[in-house]
């Protein structure tokens, strides 16, 4: 009888004791240090900064006071520095350039926010840009945008995005 009692208080206690330790990947510790463990596996740390690469086109409307208005497309490219203060919050700053007839540098900030479904990233952004030609007046304008990522590693993404300009005088 006392060998059936003790079988099942250690089987109890042994119950207990695997019932008390959290599931895998669960963290009890300080805000934010489950980022990166459990179910927030896809998001983003905060305090994270970001180097993106950009080449594309850029469809320029050319509508002159009195005059006939003319359409021209050249290459683009450029670099973008980053840094996501949340998850879902970013900061950006850029420089680009409009090759081929056009010759035009463009310097940009502006904010990012971002929309994450792994493996699919969606952004919506909002910038400041300066536009300088290398024959003519620079330009201010406010550039909307929207873009799609797929995430290809952990730490690679590619994908699109549109943005349109609109510039003032």
């Amino acid at each position: 009888m006392r060998a059936c009692i003790a079988v099942t208080l250690v089987a109890a206690w042994a119950a207990m004791a695997a019932a008390a330790e959290p599931p895998p990947g669960r963290t009890d510790g300080p805000e934010g240090s489950e980022v990166g463990t459990g179910g927030y596996r896809g998001f983003r740390t905060p305090g994270v900064f970001y180097l993106e690469p950009f080449f594309g086109a850029a469809a320029i409307d050319i509508e002159p006071e009195g005059g006939k208005g003319s359409s021209q497309t050249d290459l683009t490219y450029g670099l973008e520095l980053g840094y996501m203060s949340q998850d879902w919050l970013g900061f950006q700053a850029a420089y680009g350039h409009i090759g081929g007839d056009q010759k035009t540098n463009l310097f940009s900030a502006g904010i990012r926010n971002v929309f994450d479904y792994e493996p699919f990233n969606y952004f919506l952004r909002l910038d400041a840009e300066l536009y300088s030609p290398d024959g003519g007046d620079t330009h201010f304008g406010i550039v909307p945008g929207v873009g799609a990522e797929v995430m290809i590693t952990e730490r690679l993404r590619a994908g699109l995005q549109y943005q349109h300009d609109f510039i003032f005088a």
